[in-house]
């Protein structure tokens, strides 16, 4: 996890976010990265910012991390670097899921994208998670110009409001449906917004994937249960 300001506003990692343990449903082990910030993530700094990533990762998997995850979906950008430097699974970005996503997709339906910021959702990064930026399968929303969700994630100068970063993001999506009414699923990007995904959901009808949906996938095939019922 990257470091977080040091400041007196209130940003819990809320039951859904990446950042709360009571999210998974196994025991997680979180490590943070001192000196990383949102802000680093999205620099130009790209090899100095992968070599403290994929050292993080690799103390996580000596410790006994079955699979590596983040907190923070632009971590995509470094996702070949922590392939490189571990030998276990590596899910940094819930963006990994876009292609699974798209393909699924009948023709004639689109794959909705909401992030916390679009500008910085860069066809470079769709690319590394292997979706397709020339096409119209693919629209990004951004929630840049959301108040709460700023105050609480981007500019950091604000309190978690959860009721109101809730309500920016159902309205982010209903939106981005007016929009193109032919989206046929939602990926939320930003790991601190799986709290909203049901609220979306309600609100859209429509199927809705976020962090959990990945990393409890993964975690599905990991630990494997019998079955049980009627025979």
């Amino acid at each position: 996890m990257f470091e977080r300001p040091r400041d007196s506003f209130d940003r819990p990692f809320i039951p859904g976010s990446v950042g709360n343990a009571s999210t998974w449903s196994v025991p997680v082990r979180y490590k943070t990265m001192p000196g990383l910030n949102f802000s680093r993530i999205l620099g130009t700094d790209v090899g100095d910012v992968a070599e403290i990533v994929a050292r993080a990762a690799a103390e996580l998997a000596d410790e006994g991390a079955q699979l590596i995850t983040s907190n923070c979906g632009f971590m995509i950008r470094y996702q070949e670097a922590v392939r490189r430097a571990v030998d276990v699974p590596v899910l940094l970005s819930s963006l990994l899921l876009g292609p699974f996503l798209e393909r699924l997709l009948p023709q004639g339906k689109a794959l909705g994208i909401i992030t916390a910021k679009a500008s910085s959702l860069s066809p470079d990064l769709l690319e590394l998670a292997g979706l397709r930026t020339n096409s119209e399968r693919i629209v990004v929303s951004g929630l840049e110009d959301a108040p709460a969700f700023t105050a609480a994630w981007l500019s950091c100068n604000g309190d978690l409001d959860m009721a109101a970063v809730e309500s920016e993001t159902v309205e982010a999506a209903v939106t981005l449906l007016e929009t193109r009414p032919d989206i046929g699923t939602l990926l939320l990007e930003c790991s601190e917004l799986p709290p909203y995904s049901a609220a979306v959901q309600q609100a859209t009808g429509i199927p809705v994937f976020d962090f959990t949906s990945m990393v409890e996938f993964f975690i599905r095939g990991l630990i494997r249960r019998p079955f049980s019922g009627i025979g």
